[in-house]
């Protein structure tokens, strides 16, 4: 798809509508080329400051007009912004301002076709550190099927992944998604939270954190029956077999929230390389009863879960090396991640770019790529 000329409009709105912290006196640059600048920088693959600061230096007149970009008088042309300039812009951007009005640009190129289901899932940002010396860590909000970051917070020091969810998700109208998560946050409050007040739906792994439902569902001893629903794929040197039981005849008898159903899922992965294989059965919960989710699809839908991994994280961790990013201080890890992410939303939704290290390169070997991309 083509960025239309409103939505390219309404990203400049959105760039300029984002709170300068800096003195008025003697800017010459804007918050807003800056960033705007840094985005496309990000598109063609940059992966720090002085790199950012590389690509606006080789930026051309047209190109630096376009971006907004500082007109010297003097000299009758558009000026980039200095390395510096770009850190000291990026380390002290209002994160709490730009991330969701970065998320809901992208949501809104959806135009409606957002996937059913969102997974929801915590990064540590290992080079980056906070005032007390501890390693930064994001949550962040994916949707199934699309691998788009939608929402992402800091988790606070003094706290963990559990109370952030709900701040996380709090902005967000998810009336009818399933929310999928890791054990961590299978919890009955978030439960509730997800069920009573978001009207959503809630689909958990159920682990050794909560051993007592564990061992209610293993009792049931489903794996004994023949599955309800298998797949079997090969790929990678790989031939990996699914198999999901479900039931519903714990409903009445778990002290959990709006149950549905709980399942047992098996995982075998034959190595057909090293001629090894490695098996797993987990256990889960969810509220969609059986009329609203098949075993078929809440195997989806836990396979789907993964895509937060797949294609946000390991993007940002391979593609843009992020845990060995030297952007370590104040506001500038959080913003670095959210300009990925934005990248990465961008590429999968305006180019449909189903390798993002592919589509990188191509438009760093291509500037202006960047530009028309964004609808500049």
């Amino acid at each position: 798809m083509k960025v239309t000329a409103s939505q390219a409009k309404e990203l400049k709105n959105i760039l300029k509508s984002i709170p300068d912290s800096r003195k008025a006196k003697g800017l010459r640059h804007s918050q807003a080329s800056v960033l705007a600048v840094a985005i496309c920088a990000v598109l063609s693959g940059c992966r720090s400051f002085i790199a950012i600061g590389e690509w606006a230096s080789r930026c051309t007149q047209n190109m630096l007009k376009r971006l907004g970009c500082y007109f010297h008088e003097a000299k009758q042309c558009h000026t980039p912004p200095s390395e510096p300039t770009i850190r000291r812009v990026l380390q002290s951007a209002d994160i709490e301002a730009m991330e969701p009005a970065f998320n809901n640009w992208l949501s809104s190129l959806l135009e409606g076709g957002q996937d059913e289901a969102l997974a929801v899932d915590g990064k540590v940002l290992k080079g980056a550190r906070d005032a007390d010396n501890k390693q930064v860590q994001l949550l962040s909000a994916v949707l199934h099927g699309q691998g788009i970051t939608i929402a992402q917070q800091r988790v606070e020091s003094k706290t963990n992944e559990i109370p952030a969810l709900r701040t996380l998700l709090e902005p967000l109208n998810i009336k009818g998604k399933v929310v999928t998560v890791d054990a961590l946050h299978t919890q009955k409050k978030t439960a509730n939270y997800l069920v009573d007040e978001k009207e959503a739906h809630y689909l958990f792994i159920v682990k050794d954190n909560q051993p007592t439902l564990r061992a209610d569902i293993a009792a049931l001893n489903l794996d004994k029956e023949a599955p309800h629903y298998e797949t079997t794929e090969k790929s990678h040197g790989r031939v990996e077999s699914r198999k999901i039981w479900v039931s519903t005849e714990l409903n009445d008898y778990l002290d959990f929230p709006d149950v549905g159903q709980v399942f047992c899922i098996n995982r075998h992965v034959f190595d057909c390389k090293k001629q090894s294989e490695r098996e797993e059965t987990v256990y889960g919960i969810t509220d969609l009863t059986h009329e609203e989710a098949s075993p078929e699809r809440i195997l989806k839908l836990n396979r789907g879960h993964w895509e937060i991994e797949n294609r946000s994280h390991y993007v940002r961790d391979v593609t843009f090396d992020e845990d060995r990013c030297q952007v370590r201080t104040q506001n500038g890890p959080q913003v670095m991640a959210s300009l990925r992410n934005f990248a990465i939303g961008t590429l999968r939704v305006v180019k449909k770019a189903g390798n993002i290290a592919s589509a990188l390169r191509n438009i760093a070997s291509k500037p202006r790529l960047a530009l028309q991309i964004i609808g500049l």
